[in-house]
């Protein structure tokens, strides 16, 4: 079988569109069903316009048969990791396409310079899990009860693949220990509430805070307008979310987070920042419990935490507060000169 291999064209929403609504393919991705061809349009016009992300179709004598997709973020600490993406159409399975576009997207993942592939994958689909596993995935972290389908829930596994060396690495030795946990003396003076217009100034401040921003992604310096593009991306319409802490005038730290909606009723977060400089720990405590009253408050089955595991005061109070350390995806974060793992954990 030989596969031709080519980048995604604006016009092949229409087989893009088929495969996304056939109920044998549809139950393993990731989208819900029914979806049309104007929508499938329109993510596929903003993700081929991204410079974050690489889409590969191939076809079998001239007819698309499945494609391919890596995605990275052009900076912060994870600027060296790519997620993968593969779907193929149903009555092409078990031809060796699903293989093809493996080695094509791993091929152009080294290309482009990636020491590190990762993909999720859920209970179920084991014909794609075998496949990946015979590239050389690895299950790094899980999520329990991830996914809702056909009546039942399915557990979500976190796979990857090094490519090259991730050197160096942080030893375990070289983290330390959990934060200490202190008595909350001024607790009253840390309260959590929305953004606001006139809170950008002390938002832009911490995230221009080295020390307070190794728990995620975000690399100083942070322009102004950097700052407002990131807080106008917070839609509660688009289910994005943001909870705050404020000491006095000053912020103590902010939790952003994603709700999903069915078939995957989580709360993932996408970013933790406390000020390293003011009681870290309570701040870190009580954003975690205000994301737990949110869960309770609309139902919403589970929350899933990424988070540096350099990032102690923050997993401190994770762990403080009922989460279940459920993995680790390796070599995750570049910090300081170091790869770092970040500590996957999750709350039902």
């Amino acid at each position: 079988m030989k596969l031709h291999f080519r980048t995604l064209l604006l016009s092949d929403s229409k087989w893009l569109t088929e495969l996304a609504n056939d109920p044998q393919a549809a139950k393993y991705m990731l989208s819900v069903y029914p979806i049309t061809q104007h929508e499938v349009a329109e993510f596929l016009k903003k993700d081929l316009e991204s410079n974050e992300g690489k889409l590969i179709a191939a076809e079998l004598n001239g007819e698309p048969v499945g494609w391919v997709s890596l995605w990275w973020r052009s900076t912060g600490r994870d600027r060296h990791v790519a997620w993968l993406g593969i779907s193929v159409r149903s009555e092409h399975w078990g031809k060796g396409v699903g293989s093809g576009l493996m080695q094509e997207a791993i091929r152009v993942a080294k290309e482009l310079g990636f020491p590190k592939l990762v993909l999720g994958v859920f209970d179920g689909n084991e014909r794609a899990m075998c496949l990946y596993e015979k590239f050389g995935f690895k299950n790094e972290a899980y999520e329990t009860d991830e996914v809702w389908i056909g009546g039942s829930w399915r557990k979500g596994f976190m796979m990857g693949l090094e490519l090259a060396q991730c050197k160096p690495r942080l030893k375990t030795s070289q983290i330390e220990p959990n934060a200490k946990r202190r008595h909350m003396a001024r607790k009253a003076t840390i309260t959590t509430r929305q953004l606001e217009d006139n809170d950008l100034d002390e938002v832009n401040r911490l995230q221009n805070c080295p020390d307070s921003t190794k728990s995620s992604f975000r690399v100083p310096p942070i322009t102004k307008e950097q700052t407002k593009q990131w807080y106008e991306g917070i839609k509660a319409q688009e289910n994005k979310y943001c909870l705050t802490c404020f000491n006095g005038n000053r912020l103590a730290g902010y939790l952003q987070f994603r709700a999903l909606m069915l078939p995957f009723p989580r709360l993932k977060f996408e970013e933790i920042i406390v000020d390293a400089n003011q009681e870290p720990y309570e701040t870190a405590t009580a954003l975690v419990s205000a994301i737990k009253g949110f869960k309770e408050r609309y139902w919403y089955h589970g929350i899933t935490a990424f988070v540096p595991e350099t990032s102690k005061p923050i997993i401190t109070a994770i762990e403080s507060q009922g989460f279940k350390k459920t993995g680790a995806m390796k070599d995750y974060y570049f910090i300081e000169g170091y790869y770092v793992n970040s500590a996957v954990y999750e709350y039902l």
